[in-house]
């Protein structure tokens, strides 16, 4: 498939957007980058992490600059995005496909635009920052894309054709109520909980010391992911992280009663046995389903 994007311009020179310019370069696109830290970009040119960089923002908002860009992937916090999109209203409508990164999008409400595609690399670490750039971080994951403006068609083939071909990511159609839900429940939902239980370790009394599991240990990899990030996330995609929180505190709830054997038991079968049928059913739906 060809790629369809020889020079991109990335806004956002993190974890995600330095990754995405470390596979690009591979694949032979021309990458330049901005970043609000002048130090970042400085940085990533320094290392080849891009070909160009960026000195201002106000100059890529032109006709004049993005005439020779293809595409525009902006990889900022969620609520920067929208900030950054409003920024660039005189490239709306042109020739140059916009997208973005953010894992939640129902906050990005535009009017009148045929350039401006939203998607979201299912991709990431629990590292941040430029150092934690991985050419391979895109490998086969997945890409949901989401054209709630009824974009050209040409800007949808190019996203298509630059997450599929240049990042070798596997791609899927959903509308932002659908996105922002299931991501709701399969991602950001457990980022909360990992926060919870960290935060009720750190005001226990108990110290808990070097003593932590393997199971605690992914728990603290969620909880240690970028702050700023989680924050926005959580903020922006509350409605949809409420029904998650109230489905797991119903299905908790069970559990709790089954644990301290508050629930009356059938003679016939044991309380081991039901909490193990109960999480057997847990276990495999996230199997089928996921």
């Amino acid at each position: 498939m060809s790629i369809n994007a020889n020079n991109i311009l990335i806004i956002g020179l993190g974890m995600i957007g330095s990754s995405i310019a470390l596979a690009c370069k591979s694949k032979g696109i021309n990458v330049k980058g901005f970043d609000l830290d002048k130090s970042v970009y400085e940085d990533a040119l320094k290392n080849n992490v891009i070909d160009e960089s960026v000195e201002f923002f106000d100059n890529i908002n032109s006709l004049e600059f993005v005439s020779d860009i293809d595409l525009i992937v902006i990889a900022v916090p969620p609520k920067q995005t929208l900030d950054v999109i409003n920024k660039l209203d005189l490239i709306w409508n042109t020739e140059t496909t916009i997208t973005d990164t953010s894992s939640v999008k129902n906050h990005i409400k535009l009017a009148n635009v045929n350039n401006i595609v939203l998607s979201h690399p299912i991709a990431g670490s629990d590292k941040s920052g430029l150092s934690a750039a991985d050419l391979n971080l895109f490998n086969n994951k997945k890409n949901v894309i989401c054209n709630p403006f009824n974009v050209d068609q040409m800007h949808l083939d190019r996203i298509e054709s630059f997450w599929s071909g240049a990042l070798n990511m596997k791609i899927s159609y959903m509308s932002v109520s659908e996105h922002d839900l299931i991501f709701a429940m399969t991602s950001h939902l457990p980022h909360l909980v990992s926060y919870a239980l960290i935060d009720s370790i750190r005001l226990s009394p108990i110290d808990v010391a070097d003593n932590a599991g393997g199971g605690l240990k992914e728990f603290l990899r969620l909880s240690g992911s970028n702050p700023e990030m989680w924050r926005d996330i959580f903020t922006l995609n509350r409605v949809d992280l409420i029904k998650a929180l109230a489905g797991m505190q119903v299905s908790l709830n069970n559990l709790l009663e089954l644990i301290t054997e508050a629930k009356e038991i059938p003679d016939v079968l044991s309380h081991l046995e039901i909490l193990k049928d109960e999480l057997n059913e847990i276990k495999s739906f996230k199997e089928d389903k996921f």
